[in-house]
């Protein structure tokens, strides 16, 4: 199940898109202002990843929280000068890296970053994995694991 964060938050929204400078694409900001990010708990949700064969668990979906390890401003803060331009941390998923979204003109999407190389196939040069082409692709295709 998902459990949604609670807040009204639009002027955080803004706040955010002036701090990454980027504007977030519609689906995802539609997804923050309904939801303010969340957790899934009770049963294990997965997305495939396609360069990987396999399912990756996902934790938590990234919001305006008073948890750091929650909070979309948090993780920005942490790893934005390591991340390229119009590239956000959204999410976290179980053992396997951090969930992106990058937006730039002639590459986007949601992708896997195994930025601490936990998985067999990651090295340092090549740890980044498409998820899918847009927001609304990626959460409408989460499923629960059996």
């Amino acid at each position: 199940m998902f459990k949604k964060f609670d807040g009204i938050i639009v002027d955080e929204v803004i706040c955010y898109e002036e701090t990454v400078k980027m504007k977030l694409p519609k689906d995802y900001k539609e997804f923050l202002l309904d939801t303010n990010g969340g957790q899934f708990i009770d049963e294990i949700h997965t997305f495939w990843v396609d360069e990987l064969k396999e399912n990756i668990g996902i934790d938590v979906l990234f919001g305006f929280n008073q948890v750091r390890s929650l909070c979309l401003n948090s993780w920005y803060n942490e790893y934005g000068e390591e991340l390229p331009e119009e590239t956000i941390i959204i999410g976290n998923s179980i053992n396997a890296g951090l969930i992106l979204l990058i937006w730039q003109d002639d590459w986007k999407g949601v992708f896997l970053w195994d930025h601490c190389l936990e998985l067999e196939q990651s090295t340092e040069e090549d740890c980044l994995y498409r998820i899918s082409d847009n927001f609304d692709l990626f959460f409408n295709s989460l499923q629960i694991s059996a």
